[in-house]
Formats: C-alpha cells, structure tokens, sequence
C-alpha cells in the first residue's frame, strides 16, 4: 500500500516510535531475555480470541491508512501469539514502505523461518526488502529457493538474472536464462533477455545467434525476421539485414509494425520508394496504434525537408491517415502541420476549422489557428474565431490583438468599442498596445456617429501620446468633416505637418482643415504639395477643386474635378460638381 506523500515524515517517526516496542517484544520472545510466564492453564479460547481481535483491527487500521495503529496492534497481537508468521510478514510490509529496510529485513526472514508452507509470497516480500536494503546477494539466494520450489514461474528466472545484472555477473545471469530455457523450451522472452546480455557485452554474433534460433524454430514468424534483421543493422551489417528483410517480403505478414522496421531500413538505405512503400502499408493496419502511427508521422516531418519526392509522398501518407481516422483530432493536428510546413495555409486553415468544431478546450490550438489567419489575411475568419475564443479566454490579452483590428476591418465596430472597453484595464502595463486599441476604438466610435465618444477617446489618446500621428490626423480631419472645433483641428493638423510635412495624407489633411477654417489661400498652397507628392490620388483633385471654386477659380475647379473623375472617383457627386460648375 502506498503511503500519503504529505503523511510520510509523520508515519516515519510514528512506525520509529512503535518499531522500538515491537523490537523490544521481539527481543523477549526470541532471546529469552525475560523468562516467560507460564500460559499453560491459560483458556486457549481466550488467546484465538485475543489474537483475532488484534490481528483484524491491525488489518483494519492498515486499509484506512493509519500504520500506527495497524503497528500497535500487530505488536500486540505478537504478544498474544508469537509464531504467526503471517503478523511479522505484515510487520514487514509496513516498514518497508516507511522506508526502515534493515528492520523489515528481519521481520520478513522471521516470517519466512517460521512458515512452513514455503509461503512464495513471504519469499518475495524477503526479495523485495533484500534489494532495497542493497542486498542484492542475499535476493538473489532466495529466487535460488523460489526456482526450486517453483520452476514453472518463468518471471523468477528473469528477476535472478536481473539481479545478477545489477551485480555485474553476467555469466551467472546467462547461466540461469539458459536454465530457463532448457526448462521452457525456446522462448522469445528469454531470447531477448539473451540478446541484450550479449550486446551489454558487445558480443554481435551471439546476440544474433540468439534471435537466429527464434527464427530457426518458428520460419513462420515475421517478427521474428524483423528483430534479425534488426540486429544486424546494430551490428552494422546491413547486406545481411537486407536479405532477412527481402526474404520477409515473401511470407504473410503477421503484425503490421513489421512494416515500420523495414520503412527504417529502407529510409537509412536512402531508398525512399521502398521506404514509403512500407509507410503506406504500416499506416493501412488496423494491428497498429494509431498513436504509434502519429508518432512516426511527427518523427518524419522532423526530418522531411524540401524535396519534392518527399514532401509529396509524406503528403500521401497524410492523406493515408485522415482516410483512416476522419475523427481523429490527433490526424488532423498532424495533416495541419504538414500543411503548415509546406506554406499551404488554406488546407492547413480547414483542419484547424474541423479540429476547433470538435474540441474548443485547447488555447493553443485557438491562437495557432488564429496566427494562420493572420498569415492569409483572413479577416472574417480571424473575427469570427477570435471572438469566440475570447469568450472562452476572456482574459487572454493575446486575443484580443486578433479580436480588435479584424472587428474593425470586417465593419464590427460595436465589437471593436466593446473589447477595448474590456481589455484596456489589463493594459496598464502596455501603453503601446492600449494606445493602439483606443485608437481603433475612436474611429470606431466616429463609424458609429457617435462623435462625442470618438473625440473624447481621440483626447485621451493625444493626452497620453501627443505626436500620434495618427490620431491628430484623423481626429482633424473629422472635425473638420463635421465642421466643429475648427479651432482644435487646426491645432492639430498644425502639429501633424510640424512632425510630417512629407506624407501627402497629412498635407491633405491639412489643407482640407484650412479650407473649412476658410484660408482658401493656404489651403491650396498645402494641396498642391499634396499632388506633387501623389499625383493619381482622386480625393486630392476633389478637394484642390473645392478650394479654388471658393478662389472663384471656376474653370480651374472644373478641371480639377475632372481630374478626380480621371484618377477613378466615380460618385455622383463629383458629376454634379462638373455639370454645376458648382459646389452647392
């Protein structure tokens, strides 16, 4: 039984405590210390009963975990009767899980001595208590008597060789494999008990004699084949491994991992035609785990390169599998990476979609898929992901870096307000992405037409940014769309062009706010540098036009007009304005 890892220092002390009267019981009763009294008027009745009492309660205590008591009452029940051997077995078993191996040691050679039915429990708890005292000689003695006593117990003859192993006598250990042997017969597990004793002592040719007698004694098993041929490949003799797996070919194949060994080969061989061969087959049978099957696969992108032999037959064997397991999310974790690797992101993004519909628990999944949609550009995919996922993370920051920009770029702008509202107060520490988020969250606010909130998130981003100039940009250009706090959009556009004065956008911005704050003069100094900056933009004709209409240069604004509609502004608007001659 195992004991609580948080009770194990207590029980320690507590078993110490109780070992020193169990100890000193024993001592008495073994040594003759104290002369016994004389019990032989006593009711026999009494003692079965007294014995009883406290060996149950003892098994009692040790089911519910408390070896003290269980101790104390083995102790007691010891006093009552001292030749059970079965009470010093159980003493035994408690001290040795406390860990007290010299103690249990002498309680289980007692139980052993005084059992006369050769108890093989009793001889392995003595094994047990000998090897984790270190004992390992003193084990090996008792397997000697257990073989004896039990030569059909083929584990017996196994646990003595180990032993002898462990000692490094490998001569013993072989000695008695081959008392096993001749005993069973030939046995695939002492062969292979044989087989690694032999290679410990880098001895290739009897380590292949061994599995050679395998195959000698039963030609029908392939395994047995494999493990040959294997062992020649350790051996380095790999013409020898190519025959055995050439002559493999010929027989039925009866355990499809045999496949697997012989794809190895092949592949170390650098022929890849039979090693896929091979693949392909493993991978169809139904004998192998699947989980052995993903392994290999994952083994295999490690080292799949760039070849396009390569990279096309692993995408056959992919497709193998997906065949085989449609459900399976592990294939498809495996088919999205080799679509990854092999840049086909469309087909890796199906797999993700088939593997998020069907297990939603996993962050990384979620964010791997979300990093794919980023890669495609994908911005309905990654809203639509994205804000899924942060309702199930819904404090994972990293989402929201998914979820913020595409909102805004698919039209979800009530999203775009909602998730900064959420997200910013767990960016106190990252300025720059909250400024980024807030910024997105003011022009969502302006699609919104809700130009109050637009400006007061606009502020707040200037106050904590001053030369964003994103924000100065936008934010004048929109007042001066609306026409209100000239004044402030000049002071920002005035400000924009201090820091930029290159950037065409800027210019126009400018020169659109001094247009609404009527400096007509000003405003077309600014959108001509504009054009001469972007000569094909339509909007910078549109407003150059507007401007010297109100310049009273009519044909001038005409042509301006219909260079806007050259450059591709296509909208009504523009027509009336080149019609009209006219603004208004």
């Amino acid at each position: 039984m195992r004991l609580n890892r948080h009770k194990n220092n207590r029980l320690k002390i507590q078993i110490f405590k109780v070992f020193v009267l169990v100890l000193f019981a024993f001592a008495l009763n073994s040594c003759g210390i104290i002369k016994k009294s004389d019990k032989s008027d006593e009711d026999p009745r009494i003692k079965d009963f007294n014995f009883n009492y406290h060996f149950l309660e003892a098994n009692k205590q040790k089911i519910l975990g408390d070896f003290e008591q269980a101790l104390q009452h083995y102790t007691a029940a010891l006093k009552v009767d001292d030749t059970q051997s079965v009470v010093y077995y159980e003493i035994a078993g408690i001290l040795n899980m406390a860990g007290d191996y010299q103690a249990a040691v002498e309680y289980a050679k007692k139980a052993v001595s005084l059992d006369n039915t050769d108890n093989e429990y009793y001889q392995l708890l003595l094994t047990f208590v000998y090897r984790n005292a270190g004992a390992n000689d003193l084990a090996a003695e008792v397997y000697k008597d257990l073989i004896k006593t039990h030569p059909d117990k083929i584990n017996y003859y196994f646990e003595l060789a180990s032993i002898y192993v462990a000692l490094d006598d490998t001569k013993s250990a072989l000695k008695i494999l081959q008392s096993a042997e001749d005993y069973f017969g030939i046995n695939e597990m002492i062969s292979l008990e044989k087989e690694a004793i032999y290679d410990r002592l880098n001895d290739d040719d009897k380590a292949i004699a061994e599995i050679q007698k395998l195959v000698d004694n039963f030609p029908e098993n392939s395994k047995y084949k494999t493990l040959l041929a294997e062992s020649y490949v350790n051996a380095g003799r790999n013409t020898e491994a190519k025959a055995v797996y050439q002559s493999i070919e010929d027989q039925e194949i009866n355990d499809g991992i045999i496949y697997f060994s012989m794809a190895d080969f092949y592949r170390t061989q650098g022929d890849y035609e039979n090693a896929f061969k091979y693949l392909a087959l493993g991978m169809g049978r139904d004998d192998v785990d699947m989980d052995i099957k993903v392994r290999l696969m994952i083994q295999l992108l490690d080292i799949m390169g760039d070849d396009n032999y390569i990279v096309g037959n692993m995408r056959y064997l992919i497709e193998v599998l997906t065949d085989k397991y449609p459900e399976e999310l592990k294939v498809r974790a495996l088919s999205s990476d080799y679509f990854m690797m092999t840049k086909n992101y469309e087909a890796a993004q199906k797999e993700f979609d088939i593997i998020l519909a069907k297990d939603k628990s996993k962050y990384q999944i979620w964010e791997q898929a979300l990093h794919l949609d980023f890669i495609l550009r994908d911005m309905e995919s990654m809203y639509r992901r994205s804000k899924e996922a942060s309702f199930l993370f819904p404090n994972v920051i990293e989402l929201y870096r998914f979820l913020v920009p595409s909102a805004y770029s698919t039209n979800n702008y009530t999203d775009v307000v909602e998730a900064v509202d959420y997200v910013a107060p767990l960016l106190f520490n990252d300025q720059p992405t909250l400024i980024e988020f807030l910024t997105m969250q003011g022009d969502a606010f302006h699609k919104l037409n809700k130009h109050h909130e637009s400006d007061s998130v606009y502020e707040l981003v200037l106050y904590k940014d001053a030369e964003n100039v994103f924000v100065l940009n936008n934010y004048a250009y929109f007042l001066a769309e609306r026409g209100e706090k000239l004044d402030r959009a000049l002071e920002l556009s005035t400000k924009l062009i201090e820091l930029e004065n290159e950037n065409s956008i800027y210019l126009d911005t400018h020169a659109w706010v001094l247009f609404k704050s009527r400096e007509f003069e000003k405003a077309l100094e600014f959108i001509v540098k504009a054009i001469s900056l972007d000569e094909n933009n339509p909007v910078y004709y549109d407003h150059k036009g507007d401007i010297l209409f109100k310049l009273n240069r009519i044909d001038q604004a005409v042509d301006a007009w219909k260079s806007s509609l050259e450059y591709g502004n296509d909208s009504l608007k523009i027509q009336q304005k080149i019609n009209n001659k006219s603004i208004d």
